[in-house]
């Protein structure tokens, strides 16, 4: 990809790390999460897309599981102890924007065994 593709989906992809970040902050539980969900999955399923185009195949990957639990919980499933993973998810998911071949094995491991 272009250097000028790259930096633009440098920006959304941070963006939309970002927006997840943001979202969050009015999170306290599970039960809000869930009621984001739609919300947040909207920003995981286009990071899903971008990420591995950019070469960041591994934030490409964690942000498709992402988005595979933020949809099923928009269609009604009740995942317990989601709240507690999905801060920590955004660290990681940040740190990873700054790192090449970032490491998710066990943020990973641990969403799902949930």
């Amino acid at each position: 990809m272009s250097d000028e593709f790259i930096a633009v989906a440098t920006k959304e992809v941070n963006a939309d790390i970002e927006s997840l970040e943001n979202i969050l902050k009015s999170c306290t539980n599970d039960a809000d999460i869930s009621l984001n969900s739609p919300r947040l999955q909207k920003h995981t399923h286009k990071i899903k897309g971008l990420a591995p185009m950019m070469g960041k195949e591994s934030l490409g990957t964690f942000s498709s599981l992402l988005d595979d639990f933020f949809k099923k919980m928009a269609d009604g499933v009740s995942i317990n102890g989601i709240f507690d993973l999905i801060l920590p998810s955004i660290i990681h998911m940040k740190k990873s924007m700054n790192e090449t071949d970032y490491d998710f094995s066990q943020i990973t491991k641990n969403i799902n065994e949930l």
